[in-house]
């Protein structure tokens, strides 16, 4: 009697052989895929709007007798990027991809001066409130030359902005300012926490300006000059 196996169980038996080391190298493919994705580094996001709990108290909400209308923020292609851009000591530049802005950075920049000249104020953005019919409103644009974190040294902002009345008595500006704020470590935290606080003493000065006062310069703020704007 012939005990050799016959074709068809060999085809069988190489089938399930295919089969099983198809499905192993499917879990080893899983098992390094996970692996890699374990090894990943988390993605932190951060924001340039400060806490208001961080900030001094301000006038009442809406008590200004006018709007703000905040433009959106032009700023460079280099430094619009979704992931912080760092300068190191040796003058180059690195790109922290698992550190990352929690909105495009023009939108980060126009929300925070926002914020902050609502609390400044007591005004309100017309983002929030439709105005009606002839409303008073002093209009915010800005043009960031330089936006700059310099690892364990500084965090820059080079703006030239202007603020305009419209249906409001006063005299538009412009002007060109820009803000160091030092930072003492390489923490990202650190550089985060020091732009925000440009952001703040930006839209200090343009403040002042809003008031009709001369946009007057600080420790942290050098003011590069000012000029009306026609009507």
């Amino acid at each position: 009697m012939n005990s050799r196996p016959s074709h068809v169980a060999l085809q069988a038996r190489d089938g399930l052989a295919l089969r099983r080391s198809r499905a192993a190298l499917a879990v080893l493919a899983l098992s390094g895929a996970l692996a890699a994705c374990g090894s990943s580094p988390p993605v932190h996001y951060y924001t340039l709007q400060t806490p208001a709990a961080s900030q001094p108290g301000g006038p009442a909400a809406g008590s200004a007798s006018f709007l703000l209308e905040v433009q959106p923020v032009s700023l460079s292609m280099q430094a619009d990027q979704p992931q912080l851009m760092v300068r190191t000591g040796d003058g180059s530049i690195s790109a922290l991809y698992s550190e990352r802005w929690s909105s495009p950075l023009g939108d980060e920049l126009r929300n925070a001066l926002s914020d902050a000249l609502k609390r400044d104020l007591g005004a309100l953005d017309v983002q929030m409130v439709k105005p009606g019919p002839g409303a008073p409103i002093w209009r915010v644009q800005t043009d960031v030359q330089r936006f700059e974190m310099v690892s364990g040294s500084m965090a820059q902002l080079d703006a030239t902005w202007r603020v305009r009345p419209v249906n409001a008595k006063g005299t538009g500006v412009l002007c060109r300012s820009v803000v160091t704020e030092t930072v003492t470590d390489s923490e990202v935290p650190s550089l985060i926490a020091a732009q925000q606080r440009a952001v703040v003493s930006l839209a200090g000065v343009m403040a002042d300006a809003i008031r009709g006062q001369a946009p007057a310069g600080s420790a942290s703020v050098q003011m590069m000059g000012c000029s009306a704007l026609k009507e």
